[in-house]
């Protein structure tokens, strides 16, 4: 099969998500071919292939990503809700061979503390989130999989999450990606709260915002521009600007 969405998944709880997360990419991509690796059979009509897979932690797709039965793989984890034709996805294969979602932590200074690799990259290489990505099943796609999954277990018993080394893994690729952006992995405020609640241990320059980009007076382009002061442009900017 060409194309098609892959879920790695165990037990019941994670499994009932994946249910709802298969209906809504059958109800806008009916045609797509959905593959799960899990724990046990999954009952779904929306489901078209399951097949068993031994898990010991908690992250199993980094074990199993790369035996996807697809040339073209989206990937999603269970808690994904799709409520747009995702198919578009797969035209950003045609110029690269990976592409991920966006993620809002950046360089966190807890997870440097513990992974040497991961405090030497730039903080402005920002983690990206593999609970979304589509990729082909290319020889280097698989080298990088690959890679991740060293790291990953390298540190697994002071970090036993997929972020921090899928990042470093990243880094050490010479792979060809793009990253998505943020509509195509939506999170919660809860999510974003979260980053403020450990700023203590991400560092203060955490999301700190860098650079402003808008017109502080928007009559510029009618020939206005009554600013006195770049602190008076700071302040604008500070209560205008939009997070993602």
């Amino acid at each position: 099969m060409k194309r098609g969405v892959l879920y790695i998944a165990f037990g019941d709880n994670f499994l009932k998500e994946l249910k709802f997360s298969a209906e809504s990419v059958k109800k806008h991509c009916p045609d797509l071919h959905i593959t799960v690796f899990s724990d046990k059979k999954i009952d779904s009509p929306f489901v078209d292939k399951n097949e068993l897979i031994e898990v010991s932690h908690l992250r199993p797709k980094v074990d199993y990503i790369g035996r996807t039965p697809y040339e073209e793989t989206i990937f999603l984890d269970t808690d994904t809700i799709v409520n747009y034709d995702i198919r578009e996805m797969y035209d950003m294969l045609e110029k690269y061979d990976f592409a991920i979602g966006h993620d809002l932590a950046r360089k966190r200074k807890n997870v440097s503390n513990l992974i040497p690799e991961y405090k030497k990259i730039p903080y402005s290489f920002s983690e990206v989130n593999p609970g979304v990505m589509v990729f082909k099943k290319t020889d280097e796609v698989i080298e990088f999989f690959g890679l991740w999954k060293k790291y990953f277990y390298r540190y697994f018993h002071v970090w036993p999450y997929e972020q921090p080394t899928f990042r470093v893994a990243l880094w050490h690729s010479d792979l060809e990606f793009y990253i998505l952006p943020p509509e195509f992995n939506i999170r919660s405020k809860g999510n974003r709260e979260k980053q403020r609640k450990f700023h203590h241990e991400f560092g203060e320059d955490h999301l700190a915002p860098r650079i402003y980009h808008m017109h502080v007076d928007n009559r510029i382009n009618q020939g206005k521009y009554e600013v006195e002061s770049v602190e008076q442009a700071l302040e604008f900017c500070k209560k205008n600007f939009m997070e993602y």
